[in-house]
């Protein structure tokens, strides 16, 4: 009896879940909208910006250095004079 019962109870079960999975998907997208998880989208955006400000600080530092040494240049001839 069992191994019947145990065939017709995966056959609804079967039957059942592709009804079952529009539902659950959107309860689990509307759980994760209303908490606010990040998305793969966010992630993107963020590493994107990370990146960004990285680049400007790496531009910022070496004009930094490129003003450092024209300044040097220049005190350096000023003293020769």
């Amino acid at each position: 009896m069992g191994v019947i019962s145990s065939y017709l109870l995966s056959s609804v079960n079967d039957s059942l879940l592709p009804h079952l999975r529009g539902p659950v998907e959107e309860v689990f997208e509307g759980v994760v909208a209303h908490k606010g998880l990040p998305t793969r989208a966010d992630f993107r955006e963020l590493r994107n910006r990370v990146d960004m400000l990285d680049y400007r600080c790496r531009e910022a530092t070496r004009l930094v250095h490129e003003i450092r040494g024209k300044a040097k240049r220049t005190i350096d001839a000023v003293a020769e004079k």
